[in-house]
């Protein structure tokens, strides 16, 4: 976000500056509207799969596409970590997380209980804080082996042996 002016969003977006100075009062309103696009663009890339998840296979699907999400994307990852840096000193970015983080628990929440939908989103946000810091060892098999872990832990503590998954049918 540093350096981010007026002027360069217009000639990026091929506007004139006054169209940019006119639609949003300051820079700060700019940013955050960016943001939320960015929000919904990549909420997107995942959130059917959620929403179609039936069974454990389909849930992990969900969860790695999160991940997938960002992975191909240095440009996507830096927004993230811009994302993440700017809610951590602004409310209106930390409620614009907060409430991203809870649609993709939502998702997760239809088939498991709200505390494997936390490990998971852990997990999920672990694996994309390893991307952002450019670490890409981790391959798709081991992220599933991780995400199969939690989902599994749901039916072990919580349920003696059954998913939430399979008692909703």
């Amino acid at each position: 976000m540093k350096g981010v002016t007026h002027r360069r969003v217009a000639s990026a977006a091929g506007l004139s500056l006054g169209l940019t100075s006119y639609h949003f009062a300051n820079l700060d309103d700019l940013l955050l509207e960016a943001f939320r696009l960015f929000v919904s663009h990549t909420s997107a890339l995942y959130e059917r799969q959620f929403h179609e998840a039936t069974d454990l296979e389909s849930m992990i699907d969900a969860a790695l596409a999160v991940v997938n999400a960002l992975k191909d994307s240095a440009r996507e990852r830096t927004l993230l970590y811009e994302l993440y840096a700017q809610s951590v000193r602004d409310p209106a970015y930390r409620e614009l997380v907060i409430s991203w983080a809870a649609s993709a628990r939502a998702g997760v929440e239809r088939l498991y209980s709200a505390r494997t939908a936390r490990f998971l989103e852990a997990a999920w946000e672990g694996a994309n804080a390893q991307l952002i810091q450019g670490r890409d060892d981790q391959s798709e098999d081991e992220l599933r082996d991780l995400f199969r872990l939690i989902l599994l832990q749901d039916s072990n503590e919580l349920t003696g042996g059954t998913t939430a998954a399979t008692r909703r049918g």
